[in-house]
């Protein structure tokens, strides 16, 4: 279960990053993970759930991050690979949570 507060802040996080774009420089992907994490942190910082359910969702963040510090290293290839994977990341989602 994921209230309101989260699955508004975990929608956020497609709003800095172009699913079709991906002839960004490594700045571009540096910025989208710094806006990113600001969301996680965002998320993090309201969290109210106990027990399983934040368990599992910070499984799920923990998955995001790895992303995002991909994204903010000095690979493009590795930065444009795990922008895909946190697009569909983000998408899976409500797979997951309710």
């Amino acid at each position: 279960m994921a209230n309101t507060s989260r699955r508004l802040g975990l929608e956020k996080m497609d709003k800095p990053i172009d699913p079709t774009d991906f002839s960004e420089s490594i700045e571009d992907y540096h910025r989208q993970g710094d806006q990113i994490l600001s969301i996680i942190y965002e998320i993090q910082s309201s969290q109210t759930l106990s027990g399983q359910n934040n368990e599992e969702l910070q499984k799920y963040i923990n998955l995001l991050i790895e992303e995002v510090n991909r994204m903010k290293g000095n690979d493009i290839h590795l930065a444009k690979n795990a922008k895909l994977n946190l697009i569909k990341t983000i998408a899976k989602f409500s797979l997951y949570f309710e």
